[in-house]
């Protein structure tokens, strides 16, 4: 991972309007889905691993959603900046987010993945445990992935 940090952040980071303009850019506008839409959901609570180049410039984000009635955690909107993908960025915001929902009492973590990166979860042990759907946003093959934390 060349010169990025990684930092765990919330809803109130100052920088905030910059991680949901490149969740949106990354994973929602080659789909014509509106910027306006319901393509982020709040949840108050959830927590978010960051990557920070060199020049302090966000590369990277990923969300976890707060811990709800049982031990399994949601990651939602794993999010690249195209250039400065294949450098580990993703890894390091997974490995961020897993450590983070095991020290809160997680167990189990989960997420909805798109075809293009059932293989980078698959590498990083992640299991299938649903059958491919359509996600109704982006019109795109998504499956359902489990890891065991801990």
């Amino acid at each position: 991972m060349d010169r990025c940090r990684i930092e765990l952040v919330t809803h109130d980071w100052a920088r905030f309007a910059e991680l949901l303009d490149l969740s949106y850019d990354v994973l929602y506008r080659d789909f014509d889905v509106s910027r306006e839409g319901d393509w982020y959901h709040p949840a108050n609570g959830s927590e978010f691993a960051v990557a920070l180049d060199a020049d302090d410039v966000l590369v990277g984000t990923a969300r976890l959603l707060p811990l709800s009635g049982n031990l399994d955690r949601q990651v939602r909107q794993v999010a690249v900046a195209p250039e400065t993908r294949g450098r580990g960025i993703g890894k390091a915001l997974m490995v961020a987010l897993e450590e983070l929902a095991y020290r809160e009492g997680g167990r189990e973590l989960w997420l909805h993945a798109r075809e293009n990166a059932w293989g980078f979860y698959e590498r990083l042990g992640y299991e299938a445990v649903s059958e491919v759907f359509v996600s109704e946003l982006t019109g795109i093959p998504h499956r359902t992935m489990r890891r065991r934390l801990g």
